[in-house]
């Protein structure tokens, strides 16, 4: 039962997934970003997450700085990437809602069982909400190169 936060934190993520596809996160996401984005590396850069949803949810507290990152990958998604970008354009973002009423509330969860384990230390939240950011960076960084590389090619 230890693990369970991770696995509905998973869960979470895959109806995260779907609320970002149906409500059209693609459209919302090259107007907001100006990047180009396909749907085919939403898919591919969601299904990594899911593993690593999984791999942090058989992992748990055997190694919580690894299981946080996802944890921290979630609540940064939700509140900076969500809830933050609809706060601050004022236009409702697709995804939105499964953070705020999945996101929120599964993550605070989770750091609550950390700070009961005595593990929520501040070295411990810098490391994994760092790791956390890096890994939400990363699709970004590559889409930045790839249309870098687009402009380049076509002059």
């Amino acid at each position: 039962m230890d693990n369970l936060p991770f696995w509905i934190l998973t869960v979470a993520y895959t109806g995260h997934i779907f609320e970002e596809y149906v409500l059209d996160w693609r459209k919302w996401a090259q107007n907001t970003s100006k990047l180009k984005f396909e749907w085919t590396e939403f898919f591919i850069a969601n299904f990594a997450v899911i593993i690593l949803g999984i791999s942090a949810s058989v992992t748990g507290f055997d190694c919580p700085v690894f299981s946080f990152m996802f944890v921290g990958l979630a609540a940064i998604n939700g509140l900076f990437a969500h809830i933050g970008t609809t706060i601050v354009k004022r236009k409702f973002s697709p995804g939105l809602i499964t953070s705020i009423l999945l996101f929120v509330p599964v993550c605070t969860w989770a750091y609550i069982v950390a700070f009961e384990k005595g593990i929520l230390t501040l070295p411990f939240t810098l490391i994994t909400l760092g790791g956390a950011l890096f890994i939400m960076l990363f699709p970004v960084s590559l889409q930045f190169i790839k249309q870098k590389t687009n402009l380049i090619d076509k002059n």
